[in-house]
Order: C-alpha cells, then structure tokens, then sequence
C-alpha cells in the first residue's frame, strides 16, 4: 500500500471514527429536547435552561461532525482558514481536557476511593450518561485532532518543518510581545486561580475525577501560555512544540473560561478573554510570515 492509501485510510478512519463518537450524544440531545428525561429520572428537561443548554451542545456535536468531514475530503481544503480554524481550536479546548483528565482523573478515584459520580441530584445523571457522554468526548478528541493533524499536514506542510528563527520581524512585533506579554499573565493567573479552588476545596466540584478534570484543565492552560510566548519570542529550534502547546493550552483556557458553572464570573470570563487574546497574538507571527501583506496596515 502506498503512502498516499495509507494516509487516506487514516483520514477516513479518523473521520468517521468521531463521526460515530458523536452519534449516542446526539440520541441523547434529541430525547431530551423532545421531552424525556432518559438518564436524569425525574427531571424536567423541558425547562428553557435545559431547553437553550441541550439545543446549543447538540449543535456543537453536529458542527464537529462538519469539521470531521472538511479535514478529510478535498473540499474541505477550499473551506477559508478561519472556518476550520477556529471550531477546531474550541472543540480541542473543550475536549482535550477531557481527553486527558478523565483517565487521570479515573486513576486518582480509583487510589482515594468513591465513585466518580457527583452526589448532588441530577448533577450529571445516572452512571450511564456520565460513561456514554464522557466516553464519547474523549473518543471524539483522539478521533477528530487526529484529523485535525493529518489536514494540516497537507494545507500547512511548511509549519510542521518551520522552526521559530524562521519567523519574520515585521511591523507588528512590538504589538505581539507586548499583547503575549500581558495575555500570557492574565492566562496564567486564571490557571492558578483554577488550581487553587481545587486545592482548598472551594469549588462546586465534588469528586476527585472531577477536581483532577479542573486541575488539568490549568496546567494545560499553563502549558498554552508558555507555548505562546515561545512562539513570540522565537525561542527554541523547532516551532511545532510551541505552536502545539500554545494551541491546545489557550482553547482550554477560553473554553474553561467561557463555558465554567463557577459563581465568579469575573475570574471566568477574564480566563475566556485570556485565552483567546494569547491564542490571536500567537497567530500573528505566521501570519505575518506567510502572508506579509495581510498585516503591513497594521
């Protein structure tokens, strides 16, 4: 089999791999937005939060399964940068965490004891749900980042080999290490922050699976801020590890931020802000190295 078969075969696999990750969350998202409470017992799923919740997460799945699509058929090589680019930046923040706390997060349970299964009623339904729904995720990250690499390595083929010296100096530099400079505090703050409610105890987080998931979720973010400011700087040989860590590590810290049931909303939206402000500044420099004319205005 030739390389090109083999590569093929990968993208298909990936493809519809997380295709079929994404299908019991969905049958799930249509029964409990026709009405029925399967997995929550007697909840009532017809309220406008759980309405609004449901419709907006159940189309989150549905545009996961587009991307999935795009990165492996030719057409989704014509698809605008940015329309790929960013559902996949928040789908990997929102499912790399996911995919790493949870086995950690299982192992940590397994060594303290209980279950992982929050107490509180109807917190994440009954056991099954919490193993459909999380077991899918973390399917649905290896599946769709995969993808993810194997398109990139096609429409981007010069960034996997780019190393941070090649970066340009232009005319917005000054701009990107002051803007990394602050964003990478700021995101590094709100990661701690993150920690430290899991630490102390102050948090609506009650078993050690989920307060691990918390925890990784702030290193991550950690790893993303000196991610970016590797990139920034130029330092290092090869760009890729950077560029990589700062990816992965600024989603975490926008969807964390964005998408967190913490009472302080202050603390999570600067982190969302944070996030995707380190994310943009990281861009710059390929942007201004590749495409100069995008940014001499500036």
């Amino acid at each position: 089999m030739t390389n090109d078969k083999r590569l093929w075969r990968a993208r298909l696999i990936a493809c519809h791999t997380t295709i079929a990750a994404c299908v019991p969350y969905l049958f799930l998202k249509v029964m409990w937005l026709s009405g029925s409470s399967i997995g929550f017992g007697s909840t009532d799923m017809t309220t406008p939060e759980y309405v609004a919740g449901n419709a907006v997460t159940a189309g989150m799945d549905l545009v996961a399964i587009l991307v999935a699509l795009a990165f492996t058929y030719p057409w989704g090589q014509r698809v605008p940068a940015w329309l790929v680019l960013v559902p996949i930046w928040v789908g990997t923040g929102l499912l790399a965490p996911i995919a790493l706390g949870m086995p950690v997060g299982l192992t940590v349970q397994a060594l303290v004891g209980g279950s992982p299964i929050p107490e509180s009623p109807g917190a994440d339904g009954e056991p099954w749900v919490f193993a459909v729904v999380y077991g899918g995720f973390t399917v649905q990250a290896i599946g769709l980042l995969t993808a993810f690499v194997l398109y990139a390595r096609v429409r981007w083929a010069d960034v996997f080999t780019m190393r941070a010296a090649d970066l340009a100096d232009g005319t917005t530099r000054p701009l990107q290490v002051l803007l990394a400079n602050t964003a990478a505090a700021a995101t590094i703050g709100y990661a701690l922050v993150r920690v430290g409610w899991v630490l102390t105890g102050d948090t609506i987080f009650e078993t050690a699976a989920q307060k691990t998931f918390v925890a990784v979720g702030g290193t991550l973010a950690i790893l993303g801020a000196a991610g970016a400011l590797g990139v920034v700087h130029r330092r290092g040989t090869r760009l890729l590890p950077a560029l990589v860590a700062a990816w992965v590590g600024t989603g975490a810290a926008f969807t964390t931020g964005f998408m967190s049931t913490q009472t302080n909303h202050l603390v999570d939206t600067s982190g969302a802000i944070a996030g995707a402000l380190l994310a943009l500044t990281t861009l710059l420099p390929l942007i201004e190295t590749r495409h100069p004319a995008a940014l001499q205005r500036i």
